[in-house]
């Protein structure tokens, strides 16, 4: 039996193991990942620590926090590198992990923490996004880590009161790491549990007085620093573009209202099934909501997600902050259960044994798929599909014999397999479609850093960072294609198959390099004269 005092200890392991396994073993892939490497590769270089710059302009999509977690990281290990840019989301992941434990340790019990804690550790997005060079998971465990000390404070766990101050710390790291959201969503949670529970006093606990100016402190002095070294145009860009614009009129991500029902079962995979029962076994739903922590967990649930709703810009990982409760309703039902072959549940059903059955006979039928479409990615798939097929067939057969702490540890560990196949097999052969290294190389090799290359009509970045320009200036239109083209130059050009057919000025005999192993095309042109 695994004492509770090990649990914070075990977990930190387990969720190491999952997510810096060959954390650097596979290149940067689009999107994103090339720009924040470029951003980093520059701010190194440069020694700058105030201001991120990417293609030869200011970065003001994001704050500096995860730029110069990665930055402490590359002067660690002796430059920038693919493990040292993506090792700020793996320390996230960890801490969102350990945070979602003390907070379910606290307001529901040790057992049922340590269970959500694994359950999220081991759900899809949250594994993707740890082991990806982004933002999300460090801003996730500040967001946890202020969620978890305001709810201390409110929920009355906090004996002197002050533990709430740690919030506003937290708080200010969030904004410093993806912006005002770091503050909105936390305020948004608490505004909502405050209203719904009419506990005013909330306002007094929140210490305001006090946590304003620790917010401050934290937040204030880059933000000013940086507005000094842009003159005042990077926060203006920031707020504008990446918070007004983005919300109320999209950006580039439009979705329908509808989109996160589409998107969050797939998000919380394998554990989705499990939610159904969980929320039929609270009915009635009166008698599950006289528990406070269950109030905050459902105020936090919907809060964020009819916040991101009713936002003109939706993507899948905007809920990521929202997937602690999911995963406390989950574990809080599992640990209701009891031991083995416990015979109240609803896991008597077919419904949970039935997904993981079908999944068994999925993952055994992709290879025959596989091989009639895509040979040559049988032998990189067969491990994870073996894993699959074996530990979903167990998993089922334990669900219908009921024996619960078998099938949750089975499935633990089939995720966990799961994601060391991938590592290991798949991702090494989707290099070849993801990584643009290889044709970065290539144009490296035929284009003399002396000489200028444009882009046409693309602002993802993705050449710079293998490439080593720091500026590929970009083509907007036809009209400054032209006008470049009048200009007698020899020049060079990289335009994607789909706008090349847009541009009757250019001949196909003046390409000299392609890459067409990923989705979309990209070509490099040798302007003719």
């Amino acid at each position: 039996m695994i004492r509770q005092k090990h649990f914070p200890f075990i977990l930190a392991i387990f969720s190491s193991l999952l997510f810096f396994f060959a954390l650097g073993s596979r290149d940067f892939w689009a999107p994103v990942e090339p720009r924040y490497a470029e951003i980093v590769r520059m701010m190194f270089s440069k020694d700058e620590w105030i201001v991120p710059t990417v293609n030869g302009g200011i970065y003001t999509d994001k704050p500096i926090l995860f730029f110069w977690l990665a930055l402490i990281a590359a002067q660690l290990f002796g430059g920038v590198s693919e493990w040292a840019v993506r090792l700020p989301a793996a320390f996230g992941g960890v801490g969102f992990i350990l945070s979602t434990y003390f907070f379910g340790r606290d307001f529901f019990g040790p057992r049922t923490g340590f269970i959500a804690a694994a359950i999220l550790a081991t759900s899809v997005r949250i594994v993707w996004e740890a082991r990806w060079a982004h933002v999300d998971m460090v801003f996730c465990c500040w967001f946890m880590l202020s969620v978890y000390f305001a709810a201390r404070t409110f929920l009355g766990k906090d004996r002197g009161g002050y533990g709430i101050l740690y919030a506003y710390v937290f708080m200010g790291l969030a904004v410093l790491t993806k912006g005002l959201i770091g503050v909105v969503l936390p305020g948004l949670v608490f505004g909502v549990f405050m209203i719904v529970r009419r506990d005013w006093r909330m306002i007094a606990a929140a210490k305001l007085h006090l946590g304003i100016p620790i917010f401050l402190l934290v937040t204030v002095p880059w933000f000013y620093l940086v507005q000094q070294a842009t003159d005042g145009r990077w926060l203006s860009e920031f707020i504008y573009i990446h918070h007004f614009k983005r919300y109320v009129a999209g950006a580039g991500h439009r979705q329908p209202f509808y989109y996160y029902l589409t998107t969050l079962p797939i998000d919380l995979l394998p554990w989705t099934i499990f939610a159904i029962p969980a929320l039929i076994s609270r009915w009635p739903y009166r008698q599950a909501l006289k528990q406070v922590a269950n109030q905050l967990c459902l105020c936090w649930f919907m809060a964020i997600l009819l916040f991101f709703t009713a936002s003109d810009t939706k993507r899948d990982l905007y809920l990521l902050p929202l997937l602690p409760t999911v995963a406390f309703l989950i574990a809080s039902h599992w640990d209701s259960l009891g031991g083995e072959r416990d015979g109240s549940g609803v896991y008597l059903s077919w419904l949970t044994a039935g997904c993981f059955a079908l999944l068994t006979l999925g993952a055994f039928l992709v290879p025959a798929a596989v091989w009639r479409h895509r040979p040559d990615a049988l032998l990189p798939l067969l491990p994870a599909t073996l894993v699959l097929t074996g530990g979903s067939a167990l998993v089922a057969t334990y669900l219908l014999r009921r024996e619960l702490s078998r099938a949750l540890i089975a499935i633990v560990a089939l995720m966990t397999l799961v994601i060391f196949a991938t590592a290991l097999w798949i991702f090494p052969y989707l290099e070849n479609f993801k990584s643009p290294r290889a044709f970065a190389l290539e144009i490296k090799r035929l284009v003399p850093l002396s000489v200028p290359l444009y882009i046409y009509a693309d602002t993802m970045h993705n050449f710079n960072y293998y490439a080593e320009r720091e500026v590929i200036p970009i083509l907007t239109s036809p009209a400054a294609l032209e006008k470049l083209l009048q200009t007698g130059q020899s020049d060079f050009l990289l335009v994607k198959e789909r706008d090349f057919a847009k541009l009757p000025m250019l001949s196909r005999s003046w390409v000299i390099a392609s890459d067409r192993k990923a989705a979309m095309p990209w070509h490099l042109v040798e302007f003719k004269r």
